[in-house]
C-alpha cells in the first residue's frame, strides 16, 4: 500500500529501497469551478492520479514502494482567472526541486508530479524543474551537467516527470498555446469526477444548473482572462455521474503510466514527457528576464553606438 510522507518517520524513510521508491507530488492552484464545485477540485484530481499511480507501481513491480507527498495548492495558470490563487512560476519550481533535492540526499531518484490543471504555463514551469534537477543548473546544457556525465558512467540518474505532461496532444497546443482553454470547465466531466472523489464537497444544486457555452470568442476570453473576470462554469454539470468521473481519471493514468514505467528502467524522460508548450517562449518562466535582458542590451547598444558617433563628430 503506498505510504503517505506525512506519516512515516525518518528511520522509517530510510529503510526504503533508494532506487525503487517513487515520490509522487500532487500540485494544483485553487480555482472557481462554478456554484457548485470545491476550489480545491483540480487539486483533488491530482491527489487522486498520485494514487493511481502508486497503486499501480506496487501492483506491477512488487518491489518497488509508492511515496505521496503532501498536497501542495500551487499552480503557476488557471483556467478562469476571477477567483483563483495562482503563484509565480518560481514558487512552483523551487518546491518541487528543493523537495526532490532534499531527498535526493538521501539516496532517492525517481519522482513524479502531477497537475490537476492542464495549462501551459503550469506544465511548462514542471518541465523545467525536471530539466533542472537533471542537469543541476538552469543554463548548463545537458551535455556537460556533472549529474548528466554521472548517468553516462552507470550511475542511476535522478529524474521528476510533469506526468501529466503525456496527456497533452499536439493538437491541443496548436489550438490554445499560451492559456488553457477548455470545451469544458466545471462541466459534466469535472463534476463527475467532483462525486467520485468527494460527493460531499459538490453542492446538490448542480442537477439544476442549466447548460452554459463559452463566453465570445477565443480572443475575447483571453481579454477576460487578462482582466480577472473570467469565472464561473460552461458545459452541463447536471449530466455528470461518478463513474463517469471515476472512467476519465482511469484512462488517464492508464495513458500515462506506461510511460512512467519506461522513464524508471531507462527511458529518457523528456521523450516521453514533453507537453510542447515548452517550446513556446511566453510559457517559460525566464521568459521576462529574457526580455529584460533583451532590452537593456539593446538600450546600451544604442547609447554606446551614439557614444562612439558623437565622439567621431566631434573629433
Amino acid at each position: 500500500m503506498p505510504l503517505e510522507l506525512l506519516n512515516i518517520s525518518a528511520d522509517r524513510l530510510s529503510q526504503l529501497p533508494k532506487e525503487k521508491t517513487v515520490f509522487f507530488f500532487p500540485v494544483s492552484a485553487l480555482e472557481d469551478h462554478g456554484p457548485h464545485l470545491p476550489l480545491g477540485l483540480k487539486l483533488f484530481e491530482a491527489r487522486k492520479l498520485c494514487e493511481l499511480a502508486a497503486t499501480r507501481l506496487e501492483r506491477e513491480l512488487p518491489d518497488w514502494t509508492g511515496v505521496i507527498m503532501p498536497d501542495a495548492p500551487l499552480g503557476v495558470d488557471t483556467v478562469t482567472t476571477a477567483t483563483a490563487l495562482p503563484v509565480r512560476a518560481h514558487v512552483l519550481r523551487d518546491w518541487l526541486l528543493d523537495c526532490s533535492r532534499g531527498l535526493m540526499r538521501h539516496g532517492f531518484v525517481h519522482f513524479a508530479c502531477f497537475s490537476g490543471h492542464l495549462c501551459p504555463r503550469q506544465l511548462t514551469a514542471i518541465e523545467e524543474a525536471g530539466k533542472m534537477l537533471l542537469r543541476g543548473r538552469a543554463w548548463l546544457p545537458s551535455s556537460l551537467s556533472k549529474r548528466a556525465k554521472r548517468a553516462r558512467r552507470g550511475h542511476t540518474r535522478a529524474t521528476l516527470v510533469s506526468a501529466c505532461s503525456a496527456l497533452v496532444s499536439a493538437r491541443e497546443v496548436r489550438r490554445s498555446p499560451l492559456w488553457a482553454d477548455p470545451p469544458e470547465h466545471g462541466g459534466a466531466g469535472d463534476t463527475g469526477i467532483g462525486l467520485y472523489l468527494s460527493p460531499a464537497a459538490v453542492a446538490s444544486s448542480f442537477v439544476e444548473l442549466s447548460a452554459k457555452q463559452q463566453t465570445g470568442s477565443y480572443w475575447r476570453r483571453g481579454l477576460l482572462r487578462s482582466r480577472r473576470k473570467l469565472g464561473g462554469y460552461w458545459g452541463i454539470p447536471a449530466d455528470a455521474e461518478a463513474s463517469e468521473g471515476q472512467k476519465h481519471l482511469e484512462n488517464k493514468m492508464n495513458d500515462i503510466f506506461p510511460k512512467l514505467r519506461a522513464t524508471w528502467e531507462g527511458s529518457n524522460p523528456n521523450h516521453l514527457f514533453r507537453s510542447w508548450y515548452s517550446v513556446i517562449p511566453p510559457n517559460k518562466g525566464f521568459f521576462k528576464i529574457w526580455v529584460l535582458a533583451f532590452v537593456l542590451i539593446a538600450i546600451l547598444w544604442i547609447w554606446t553606438f551614439f557614444a562612439i558617433e558623437g565622439l567621431i563628430t566631434t573629433v
